[in-house]
């Protein structure tokens, strides 16, 4: 079908009378530049009407009075900018939001599992966080606003840009990819996932050059790492309060942030889009905070952490190829006074023996292990498994185990059990026959 009858098909009366929309520019004989021109018009503004899903008068739909910030009429176009600063000395809770700067891109790499940061200069860093129509993605989900802090001297710049109307995307999004290629690393939470392949999409659907992301800092994933153990939820909200001994007060839900928009959008209420902004603002600032707090956790050990915690950056550490960083958080973990956390803790400070060559030392550390088992069966069965292939591999005591062995059924099934301790049996009587 050609344009010009697709085109006639959306200009003509349906069940509900829309206005047209097509202007004589869209004329056979108009350049084709000119009608797709026209024609990416005539979808913006449909793509607004859909979301207001009535006629609203431009007017009532700006607001401008009640709107933070200011517009600036930049080289890409109109885009509405609000801006505060955070002095060298402001708190975020009790971090000290500047210390973000001191940030080691070592220890940033092994907290990230990404060996990519390990030259990043981190006083260069871009925290970015977005609002958005909707909490699911995809292509119909619009960053509405699109947060982005940086730091300038000592100073953390916040800067937001605000999305007035669908369908003027553009400006924003390439006065947000200017500040991106500025920046030396992305630091985010749950931006992997989220934020940056919505932003990603909508570069590509504006037909925007998508910029070429940094290092990403995933904030989300080093929190998991670390406070999986002793923090029930994840939440950035969550961190806040546990971490850094901030509550929010009247702060808007994550959750009614799209209607809070589609309100304004409508012309019934835009007096919610200040606490939008507010909320992504605290957002921005709770990162440079958490990355603070999280740096200094791993930094070295401190008596006052929850040994759940150091349980985590034990095997944070061991994963990040950092065996005596692993070792200090393990031994400070299994003295914190915890049970459970003790016995597992013992079980990593035997791994890194034996990787050490430290047999004997791991087999007291799996000793000691099993007496913080407190009768959790399937624990002490991993143990003595543990113990098993350590005696019979490493240290050639048929004899000890064996008994392990014979404890260890429910930790690597009754079939394979049987046959380690058929095995064992015969090399314990071959051994006593020497």
């Amino acid at each position: 079908m050609k344009l010009k009858d697709k085109l006639s098909r959306l200009t003509s009366p349906g069940p509900r009378t829309v206005p047209a929309l097509v202007t004589p520019s869209l004329e056979r004989e108009a350049p084709a530049e000119q009608r797709v021109h026209a024609l990416r018009s005539m979808l913006g503004q449909m793509m607004t009407r859909d979301l207001k899903r009535e006629p609203v008068p431009a007017a009532s739909v700006s607001r401008v009075h009640e709107l933070p910030g200011q517009v600036r009429e930049t080289e890409h176009g109109r885009v509405r900018f609000v801006e505060r600063f955070c002095e060298p000395a402001h708190c975020h809770g009790r971090v000290p939001v500047s210390h973000a700067l001191r940030a080691d891109s070592s220890l940033v790499a092994k907290l990230a599992l990404d060996p990519a940061f390990e030259n990043v200069d981190m006083r260069g860093m871009l925290l970015i966080d977005t609002e958005t129509t909707g909490l699911a993605g995809g292509s119909g989900t619009i960053p509405f606003l699109i947060g982005m802090a940086w730091f300038e001297d000592e100073s953390l710049r916040v800067q937001q840009l605000f999305l007035e109307r669908p369908g003027e995307e553009a400006p924003m999004l390439r006065e947000a990819a200017a500040r991106m290629t500025k920046a030396t690393c992305i630091v985010s939470y749950n931006g992997k996932s989220f934020d940056w392949p919505l932003l990603r999409t909508r570069y590509v659907l504006n037909r925007v050059a998508v910029p070429a992301p940094p290092p990403h800092l995933d904030l989300l994933h080093c929190a998991r790492r670390v406070f999986k153990r002793s923090m029930p939820g994840m939440r950035l909200q969550h961190l806040e309060r546990e971490v850094l001994g901030l509550y929010r007060e009247d702060d808007i839900d994550g959750s009614q942030i799209p209607a809070a928009y589609l309100s304004f959008l409508r012309g019934i209420d835009a007096s919610r889009i200040a606490a939008v902004i507010e909320h992504n603002g605290s957002d921005l600032i709770a990162l440079a905070a958490v990355l603070v707090a999280l740096g200094e956790r791993f930094h070295e050990v401190r008596s006052s952490d929850d040994p759940r915690e150091h349980l985590s950056l034990a095997h944070l550490a061991m994963r990040a190829d950092d065996g005596d960083r692993a070792w200090k958080f393990a031994r400070a973990a299994s003295t914190g006074g915890m049970d459970a956390v003790a016995a597992e803790a013992y079980a990593l400070l035997a791994h890194l023996s034996k990787e050490k060559g430290d047999d004997a030392g791991a087999g007291e550390a799996l000793r000691t292990a099993l007496t913080h088992c407190n009768n959790d069966e399937e624990r002490e069965g991993t143990i003595h498994l543990a113990l098993a292939k350590l005696y019979e591999h490493r240290l050639k005591n048929y004899a000890l185990a064996l008994v392990h062995a014979a404890q260890a059924t429910n930790a690597e099934g009754e079939e394979a059990s049987r046959k380690r301790v058929a095995r064992l049996q015969k090399r314990t009587s071959q051994s006593a026959l020497l």
